[in-house]
């Protein structure tokens, strides 16, 4: 069966004259940042990135994700739903296994891919806890304005690899497009498969998302088949590009729905602030969301980095990112809960600051809803 649906895929795509026959997404014209808000999915205002699903980290417990998904508003004091979008991120799987290429290490095999999914779907952690949170959130303020929508990630199917396992009784060789298609179904349907096991009340799978973000490499040809087969099942496929990554301008016709842009500048302290600026330009040229930036160095070394988090929210605000941009976070697998954890009034700040910027586009994105409604 999956053989046939890659077939099936192929053949269309060559008969059209290209290797894909998808329909592009009509969400943006090329001309403004993807948007805050919008009635067609995928429609995550702010999505905060998880990194689970390797055995090198922590599971995710109900207690973690308390201060993802709502907090006490500063200036009411009252509490309130925060990120409405989760993506469960996962590049390596804790045994030097890699789920992308470019990090020098074996690819990942089938029996990883399995095992990502089961860490995401353990019970008690994971999902299972992030679905438990929303629960005994909706029970004490009620419900929010929608679901908390999930992305997944989707392992690359590392070209040429020959380690990664058998379908239908055939080992697959990754340097044939048919078998690298194929293993990306396979875990996309054990994915939505669990999916509807875990039957979660408070949380919708948005879809999955490509794992590699400092190019696409070899990946071009066969993201669009990819694409199709996340589509035909009511999803949809997402990316967040490095700043320097190939392909980032071309995101829609690879077959990506929604694609954030990384500035990578709260990292290096030589880069200048004016990479916000440029990141923020280059995201309304090509309809791409924009990536918030910081990890524990907020803490640890804040003479140098807390500068370099403050200059997000100033150039996200001063180029229309805050009022007009979908936004992804990457806090570096923690940080915001250090933040939230802290004693000390300077650090704890830090959430406070972030949580409010967040409130007030979830504010608008409530507006934006309720008027597309009337």
């Amino acid at each position: 069966m999956v053989f046939r649906t890659v077939l099936r895929l192929i053949a269309a795509g060559l008969a059209a004259g290209t290797l894909w026959a998808a329909p592009q997404p009509s969400l943006t014209n090329g001309a403004g940042y993807y948007p805050l808000w919008q009635k067609a999915p995928p429609n995550t205002t702010d999505m905060v990135l998880i990194y689970q699903g390797g055995t090198q980290r922590s599971a995710w417990a109900p207690a973690e994700f308390a201060p993802y998904v709502s907090a006490v508003d500063p200036r009411d004091h009252r509490e309130k739903w925060l990120f409405d979008g989760f993506l469960f991120i996962e590049y390596v799987n804790g045994r030097k296994h890699a789920f992308e290429e470019g990090l020098k290490l074996p690819p990942a095999d089938q029996r990883d891919w399995q095992d990502l999914l089961a860490r995401n779907f353990a019970p008690g952690h994971g999902l299972a806890a992030l679905e438990q949170t929303c629960a005994a959130v909706e029970k004490r303020i009620g419900p929010p304005r929608c679901s908390r929508q999930v992305v997944l990630t989707l392992p690359e199917p590392i070209e040429g690899a020959t380690n990664w396992g058998a379908l239908d009784g055939r080992a697959l060789n990754f340097a044939v497009p048919a078998d690298r298609v194929a293993a990306c179904e396979w875990q996309i349907d054990c994915a939505l498969k669990q999916w509807q096991e875990l039957a979660p009340r408070h949380l919708t799978l948005a879809g999955f998302y490509f794992v590699p973000e400092r190019t696409l490499g070899a990946n071009p040809t066969f993201l669009p088949l990819i694409a199709q087969v996340i589509h035909a099942r009511g999803k949809q496929f997402f990316w967040i590009p490095y700043w320097w990554a190939r392909g980032a301008a071309e995101w829609k016709q690879h077959g990506f729905d929604a694609a954030w842009q990384q500035p990578n500048h709260f990292f290096h302290p030589e880069v200048p602030d004016s990479r916000l600026q440029e990141a923020c330009i280059f995201a309304r040229q090509h309809g791409l969301g924009m990536e918030m930036e910081l990890d524990e160095r907020l803490i640890s070394t804040p003479q140098t980095f807390a500068p370099r988090f403050e200059a997000y929210l100033k150039a996200f605000e001063a180029n229309g990112a805050k009022s007009s941009a979908s936004i992804a976070y990457y806090e570096g697998g923690g940080t915001l809960l250090h933040l939230f954890q802290s004693d000390q009034p300077a650090v704890r700040g830090h959430y406070d600051r972030l949580a409010e910027w967040v409130l007030d586009r979830q504010r608008l994105a409530e507006a934006m809803q309720r008027r597309a409604q009337d």
